[in-house]
């Protein structure tokens, strides 16, 4: 197991337990460690006290945290008692002042329109981090985790670091259930993430299914080069017809194995939805008025004091953010650019 992977797994076991009430020492960069347990979790374990070790190896006592046995087992136990969904408020940030013109201009490009920039404002917004396990299941297994955060007003992907590391979060008091549901948009973005992420997977994949391929066609190939060969003996006498039979059923076997492979590595994928993280973060919302020949429409652009930068806008088409927008003629909603060069598109 690498150091990773194992120190991956130690952050897990202290969150875990100092989660569920437990007083953990166990320093990074080390193997042992130690941990007082409230009176349930060492029953739970099994544990004669509840002062127990935290090891990386096994040694027969405490707590260890390692593939190699039942941690990942219990840990989904604890983990099973854990909210999936939590709403939190981060503190307030610094919002850009003064004008807000150049700042617009330096981050968007209005590719067929006319738009003023308005005054700027503090607003509210939700963001929606879902965090995913994806595995592939072939010849071979693979398996990630990884996070899709969105606007969830907008419905835009932001990178946005990961809410739970921002300083001074804080558990919201209210746990209102979300206004708006970001889950199919997130799904949508993870599957297309996907293909990325799991490259050299693919890549293996493919690098194997080509050599086991190459041998069967080698080897039947040889088959019917022997066919050929018995044939063309001045000596020997062969039914041609035999011989076609034969070669026949050489492709046809050579078919049956190619397809018995194809099944064999055909990849099957599950993606999970794990956690949804729901953070309230203090944006400032800068009003826009959108001129298209004689339509005008308003639309909001976003300043993220995360980022330190504006948001995408959202394509009304694909509903992929964009910095590059043209917009339809009637209704001057935007369009990224491969929406905008579609045949019959609008706003081209």
């Amino acid at each position: 197991m690498t150091a990773g992977v194992q120190d991956d797994l130690r952050r897990l076991a202290v969150e875990l337990l100092e989660r569920r009430g437990a007083l953990v020492d166990w320093p990074a960069a080390t193997e042992e460690g130690s941990a007082v347990l409230p009176p349930e979790m060492a029953a739970d374990l099994g544990a004669e006290s509840e002062l127990v070790p935290l090891s990386c190896q096994a040694h027969g006592q405490g707590l260890c945290v390692s593939l190699a046995n039942d941690f990942l087992e219990t840990a989904g136990r604890w983990l099973e008692a854990e909210p999936r969904a939590g709403r939190f408020r981060a503190p307030e940030l610094y919002l850009k002042r003064g004008q807000l013109d150049e700042a617009v201009r330096r981050a968007f490009t209005w590719l067929n329109a006319k738009v003023r920039v308005g005054e700027g404002r503090p607003e509210t917004i939700e963001y929606h981090t879902w965090w995913f396990h994806a595995s592939l299941a072939s010849e071979d297994k693979w398996e990630t985790r990884f996070a899709v955060s969105l606007n969830a007003r907008t419905g835009v992907e932001v990178g946005i670091p990961d809410p739970l590391g921002i300083l001074g979060l804080e558990p919201h008091p209210c746990a209102a259930p979300a206004g708006h549901s970001t889950y199919e948009r997130a799904v949508a973005i993870a599957r297309g993430r996907l293909p990325a992420l799991a490259a050299g997977f693919f890549s293996r994949m493919d690098g194997r299914l080509a050599r086991d391929q190459k041998r069967l066609r080698d080897y039947y190939g040889a088959l019917l080069r022997e066919a050929d060969q018995k044939k063309s003996r001045a000596n020997v006498k062969i039914d041609p017809a035999q011989v076609e039979a034969r070669k026949r059923a050489v492709h046809l076997e050579l078919r049956r194995k190619l397809a018995e492979l194809d099944e064999r590595y055909a990849i099957q994928a599950v993606l999970t939805p794990v956690v949804l993280v729901r953070a309230e973060v203090t944006v400032l919302a800068v009003d826009l008025s959108v001129f298209r020949k004689r339509a005008q429409r308003s639309h909001v652009a976003y300043w993220n004091p995360l980022l330190k930068q504006f948001e995408p806008m959202a394509c009304s088409r694909c509903r992929a953010g964009s910095y590059a927008l043209s917009f339809t003629n009637e209704e001057v909603e935007p369009l990224c650019r491969s929406c905008a060069a579609r045949p019959g598109a609008e706003g081209a």
